[in-house]
């Protein structure tokens, strides 16, 4: 079933399947070969299975087409695909029109993503985009930390002090670090 995307400049595309070399560029081939440009991509593994997401930008017939012709895709690639056109995001009433981002490293433990939510949440921000990676960390014992960025729209109402008491009281309890405080990040809403 196609979408009306007459009007429609952006889109999100996910292939979810088995791994196999050049996934990503049979995502990005089929990108470019039907005029459109990718804005972000995120590509991860899971054990024999991959994801890989990209965020799209194109002319409204570009994303029609590709749209219409998502099911090649599937076929060349094997996996299960996704393609969703979207209209520009826009900021939502009651809300600043700049992004702001923070970066941390800490401690990795069980429920820790959703304690930082939870805190992005009461205090009423909205989040754009988050990435977070485990890793083993060198040194004398083995330690595993966490890295989280968070990209996120501030309530015009904003209480940047509160925030940062609570989240440095959060880093501190895992063994972290604010990498980068919550500070303006330059970029389009789109990008994140």
């Amino acid at each position: 079933m196609t979408s009306d995307t007459s009007d429609i400049r952006h889109a999100a595309l996910w292939l979810v399947g088995s791994d196999m070399p050049g996934l990503l560029n049979l995502g990005a081939a089929f990108v470019a070969e039907r005029g459109g440009n990718i804005d972000k991509d995120i590509a991860d593994k899971f054990g024999e299975k991959a994801v890989v997401f990209m965020s799209i930008t194109a002319s409204p017939e570009d994303i029609q087409r590709m749209d219409r012709e998502k099911g090649q895709l599937k076929l060349r690639s094997g996996c299960g695909v996704v393609f969703q056109a979207m209209k520009e995001p826009t900021v939502p009433d009651g809300y600043q029109d700049d992004l702001y981002g923070f970066d941390i490293v800490m401690d990795d433990a069980a429920g820790l993503i959703a304690e930082l939510t939870a805190l992005i949440s009461d205090f009423g921000m909205m989040t754009i985009g988050h990435t977070g990676e485990r890793r083993f960390a060198p040194g004398p014992r083995q330690q595993v930390q966490a890295g989280q960025k968070y990209v996120i729209m501030l309530p015009l109402e904003f209480d940047h002090i509160g925030f940062h008491r609570e989240l440095n009281a959060i880093v501190k309890r895992y063994n972290g670090r604010l990498v980068t405080p919550l500070r303006k990040v330059p970029g389009l809403l789109w990008w994140w």
